[in-house]
């Protein structure tokens, strides 16, 4: 019997430190910023994804995720334009809500997470991520009509391949890489996923018509970005603390790995600026996320962490630097970082949106 328990014991233990592990626990975080930061009005229920437009100086913004939580099923899913243009000074920054139009479009049914872009035809086309009441998963197409401004809805995307959709990064015109973070359809699910370590993450290439996966047995792959001008592909991986690099092929159904690196924070999604660098909104302390997104419509934060890695010519080795860090009384649950020339648009998963100032590039 007493050869029983020492094994036992063993087991416990290491599950107790994986816990204890995975959920960040004894981390402390320090403030420190890039510049001035001021809150952002319009998005009240989130900002969990952004979508530079850099030829035009603007950014779409999604709010009202609802995401394995069927309590938040109450909240308005919207849409909202971000201006760089509009004069800084001591005023309030805002963003506006976009109106989206088109008879087929279930507004009621519409809670936006991850977004990309791609022009067509000389209009800009988003592809929404869309998680409805009951979870059910779409990609939602809109054309963006800037007389309006507003959002014209073209189509609904669905296929089985879209599983838990997280982010998703236009390759080309209805062309789309998507992260599949789990298998799990519930909260308690997604729980027991993250600790058992259980590797159900996919990614898939949607060619306009059909599916085809390119990745699979992920820990939560989670945000995504496409670098045009090298056919580079970048995507973190949540529950192992870690981007990869990946060569595209030619046919987008294929990836060859060219790097991992570790990153030691969970970060959510990926923004790609035009130096190369890959930019993420990080989950430093993932056991106070879970809790402040357990509560998005109450008092609870969590810390907010931005990193930026930068990979050498041959994508084998990276540099990581955190430009902005803070213990979530500023901003919390940070999800995504943008840059546009020195201004840094900081995106949460349900709480709200910070605009800070680059003083200088060395603060980067």
């Amino acid at each position: 019997m007493g050869k029983l328990i020492i094994p036992i014991v063993i087991g416990l233990c290491a599950f107790a430190w994986r816990i204890y592990e995975s959920m960040d626990m004894g981390r402390t975080i320090y403030n420190h910023r890039p510049g001035v930061c001021r809150q952002v009005h319009g998005p009240v229920k989130g900002s969990e994804d952004i979508e530079v437009i850099r030829s035009e100086g603007i950014a779409f913004v999604t709010s009202g995720l609802i995401y394995l939580q069927p309590t938040r099923a109450h909240v308005e899913g919207k849409m909202f334009l971000y201006d760089f243009n509009q004069k800084l000074g001591t005023g309030q920054l805002k963003a506006k809500e976009l109106p989206i139009k088109g008879s087929n479009f279930d507004q009621n049914n519409f809670h936006p997470h991850g977004l990309s872009h791609w022009v067509v035809n000389g209009v800009i086309r988003l592809y929404v991520i869309n998680h409805d009441d009951d979870f059910k998963h779409s990609i939602e197409v809109f054309d963006y009509d800037p007389s309006g401004p507003s959002l014209i809805h073209k189509k609904s995307l669905k296929h089985p391949s879209f599983i838990r959709p997280n982010n998703i990064v236009a390759v080309g015109a209805d062309q789309l890489i998507i992260t599949n973070d789990g298998v799990a359809q519930t909260e308690i699910g997604n729980f027991f996923e993250i600790l058992s370590g259980y590797k159900g993450g996919t990614v898939y290439f949607w060619d306009g018509k059909e599916s085809h996966q390119i990745l699979s047995g992920m820990g939560a792959p989670n945000g995504i970005a496409y670098d045009i001008k090298t056919n580079k592909l970048f995507i973190s991986e949540v529950n192992y603390r870690r981007i990869h690099a990946y060569d595209l092929a030619k046919d987008k159904k294929s990836v060859t790995l060219l790097s991992t690196v570790n990153l030691y924070s969970a970060c959510d999604n990926l923004f790609l600026d035009s130096d190369g660098s890959v930019y993420s909104g990080c989950h430093s302390v993932l056991i106070e996320t879970a809790k402040s997104i357990g509560d998005c419509d109450g008092e609870a934060t969590s810390p907010s962490q931005v990193l930026r890695i930068k990979f050498d010519s041959e994508y084998k080795i990276a540099s990581v630097s955190e430009p902005y860090s803070n213990d979530g009384k500023e901003v919390s649950g940070s999800s995504i970082a943008a840059l546009y020339n020195n201004q840094m648009l900081i995106g949460t998963v349900c709480k709200g949106l910070l605009h800070c100032e680059v003083t200088h590039p060395s603060v980067l």
